[in-house]
């Protein structure tokens, strides 16, 4: 069977599981327990009544798949019944009144937002009734009570508000999904409820398996003790919701109430303990409930992010960046920027990663290691076409899965997926620090959920994160990706012609960009200018096709405020090869960012060691090389914050035979056409 709850919210990224893991784990989906061995008995009577008010709950099939795959779906290794039913089984539901069926909330919730329509009840004969309204709905008690459209005439359930210990029950279900089943067992035990106490769960024995959630706990009369919700992770006991809190829940609204710890892990080091307290007015047609259910779930992200992040704010950067703040990395794979145990702020290495190559020199990088979401890098072959790259979402997507695996699970074989078609979903994103990103959902199809990527358009390709969000949870999931993509650490690289033509695309560029000018004279000559540095390469080496500008950015205090700017600038004669001129700047290191900064601040000031600007080569005399300092005298130089202070690691290197008077020559181009500006 295709995930609709449980798999997929034990499988969510780190990044939403605090917040609505709690909500929905806490409400149960169903797990196998051991067989009762109580002899309790029904009568056919009482099966025959039982099976009559008992429903399936289940959510339409697509009627075609939308995806490619690597080879033909071997369809034959899924079960007879599930290949051949059009519907998915997702829970139980039963009759309590005339048109007034009850379910455990949790299971119409994974319904919300639904890819493949209105979920449904579906009797005995097959039959199957849309839900209509929803009358109440609460999911700390999780229940909801709703009608169906062209009701079925059944019998509804009597109801016991006064369960005996030790006595007979029932659990009815839909039980693995396959049908509705009866298993007997005894009422063990009344427990209070873990947040609040507010009422006392009914503990059986009775066996309950995936499927069986919002089905009833009867009684031996056939009585409906409680609604069957979730099974105890430590033993073979089952809990189920007293029937008096359906019975006596609200009518007037729908209510939200669960309290988690909520954090981020492997980002941040600071949790809060999350309140979802919220409700809105019922009754209500069902798509409005569920439109009702995304806002109230989509606030709740916000809100919880928002209290995260006061409650983190005198450890958020810059406070512990001192190290970040004056070290400028050299990976152009994208990564995250962590907080440490110790509050220190660091950019997070990725300890597994793959790679692969596609035609031409294009490229597909991926990290596996983050909780957050999956991190990637595309890059274009050079030969393909850029006009509408950066709006193709196929394509993008497409190339994308050459070097991340997405399998479909046939059975017992991994299919992989080979394109998702065009995005579903399209919308743009801004960041704190004004990059644009582009935000994309594609419907997995096989299962109730999508596949997500937050995507940064570069001059050669996109960076971003990618991760798997089930439907109901697709606007906290795309909130929260939202929220880490400030964390997002990387630096741009391209040919002269990309980058000219990332430049010209305004709509798509970061801020920063607004302020940087990029003059290229093919075969000529590349001026830069931005307000901390500008470079003209006339007299320094020529340039081609194969020429490239890399732009290491960074996080950085200007004035004690915390922005994102160019770090770096490394421009080459050709890409993969060894002339190029580059300047590197280096903040000003608090006492705190380590000795490696402070040492390296202190040869700079001093313009000794590395930095003594005298020409020097390899031992074989085929790398030529001089490395000075320039800056220190513009406005920041000066300024009350020495944190804004900073100095520029000025290289000129080359692969090219080069006479000592060259040298000499090139130095004093470099200080004439490489100008700092801060």
């Amino acid at each position: 069977m295709p995930s609709f709850g449980p798999d997929l919210i034990r499988n969510l990224p780190g990044v939403v599981a605090p917040a609505l893991r709690g909500l929905i784990l806490t409400l149960g989906i169903g797990a196998v327990a051991a067989g009762a061995c109580f002899a309790a008995t029904i009568t056919p009577e009482l099966q025959k009544h039982v099976r009559g008010g008992t429903f399936e709950v289940v959510i339409k099939k697509p009627e075609k798949d939308a995806l490619t795959y690597e080879k033909p779906l071997p369809l034959d290794l899924i079960p007879f019944v599930e290949r051949n039913d059009a519907y998915w089984p997702v829970g139980t539901a039963f009759a309590i009144a005339p048109n007034t069926f009850v379910t455990a909330a949790h299971v119409m919730l994974v319904s919300v937002g639904s890819q493949f329509g209105l979920p449904a009840i579906r009797d005995g004969e097959g039959k199957v009734y849309s839900v209509d309204r929803v009358l109440k709905f609460a999911t700390h008690e999780d229940f909801v009570v709703f009608t169906v459209s062209g009701a079925p005439a059944v019998a509804a359930f009597e109801t016991s508000t006064t369960p005996a210990l030790d006595s007979p029950v029932f659990a009815v279900g839909n039980a693995l999904g396959e049908g509705v089943v009866v298993r007997d067992g005894l009422l063990t035990s009344v427990t209070p409820e873990a947040q609040d106490g507010k009422w006392k769960w009914l503990r059986f024995s009775a066996a309950a398996s995936p499927g069986n959630s919002g089905g009833p706990l009867l009684d031996s009369e056939g009585r409906v003790l409680g609604v069957v919700a979730a099974k105890s992770p430590n033993e073979n006991l089952n809990y189920a919701l007293p029937i008096e809190s359906v019975l006596g829940g609200s009518d007037q609204a729908a209510l939200f109430d669960s309290r988690s710890s909520f954090g981020i892990p492997h980002l941040l080091q600071g949790t809060v303990v999350a309140d979802f307290k919220d409700s809105f007015a019922l009754p209500l047609p069902y798509p409005q409930f569920a439109s009702a259910v995304r806002a109230a779930l989509l606030k709740n992200m916000k809100d919880q992010l928002a209290k995260l992040a006061a409650s983190e704010s005198v450890r958020l950067l810059p406070h512990g960046g001192a190290k970040l703040l004056a070290t400028l990395y050299g990976s152009y794979d994208p990564t995250l920027v962590t907080q440490g145990d110790d509050g220190t702020w660091d950019a997070h290495s990725c300890t597994a990663d793959e790679e692969a190559q596609l035609a031409g020199d294009g490229r597909v990088w991926h990290c596996k290691d983050e909780s957050v979401a999956s991190l990637f890098r595309l890059q274009y072959p050079a030969s393909m076409p850029d006009k509408q790259r950066y709006r193709d979402s196929r394509e993008f997507m497409d190339l994308l899965l050459k070097g991340v695996k997405v399998p479909r699970m046939v059975g017992t074989q991994a299919v992989r997926i080979t394109s998702f078609g065009p995005a579903q979903q399209e919308e743009l994103l801004r960041d704190h620090f004004g990059r644009v990103w582009q935000l994309r959902a594609w419907p997995l199809g096989f299962a109730d959920a999508y596949i997500v990527t937050l995507a940064l358009p570069t001059p050669d390709g996109y960076v971003g994160m990618q991760t798997m969000a089930p439907s109901f949870l697709l606007d906290p999931i795309k909130e929260t990706l939202g929220f880490v993509a400030d964390y997002l650490y990387l630096s741009y690289s391209g040919s002269l012609t990309q980058w000219r033509a990332f430049l010209d695309r305004r709509e798509l560029r970061p801020a920063v960009f607004d302020r940087f000018k990029l003059q290229y004279e093919p075969d000529k000559r590349v001026r830069l200018e931005s307000p901390r540095l500008q470079l003209d390469s006339a007299g320094l080496m020529s340039l081609g096709a194969r020429s490239s500008l890399e732009l290491q950015m960074t996080y950085m205090l200007d004035h004690g405020r915390l922005i994102w700017d160019v770090g770096g600038i490394t421009l080459r004669q050709d890409r993969d090869k060894g002339t190029f001129v580059a300047a590197y700047r280096q903040a000003n290191p608090a006492e705190d960012a380590g000795r490696g900064p402070r040492e390296r601040w202190e040869h700079m000031t001093k313009h000794n060691g590395d930095f003594s600007g005298t020409a020097q080569h390899d031992n074989e005399f085929k790398n030529f090389w001089v490395r000075t300092v320039a800056g220190g005298v513009g406005p920041s130089a000066s300024a009350s914050d020495p944190g804004s202070r900073a100095l520029y690691e000025v290289v000129y290197n080359t692969d090219n035979a080069i006479l000592p008077r060259q040298f000499d020559d090139i130095q004093s181009k470099l200080a004439q056409d490489l100008r700092i500006t801060e």
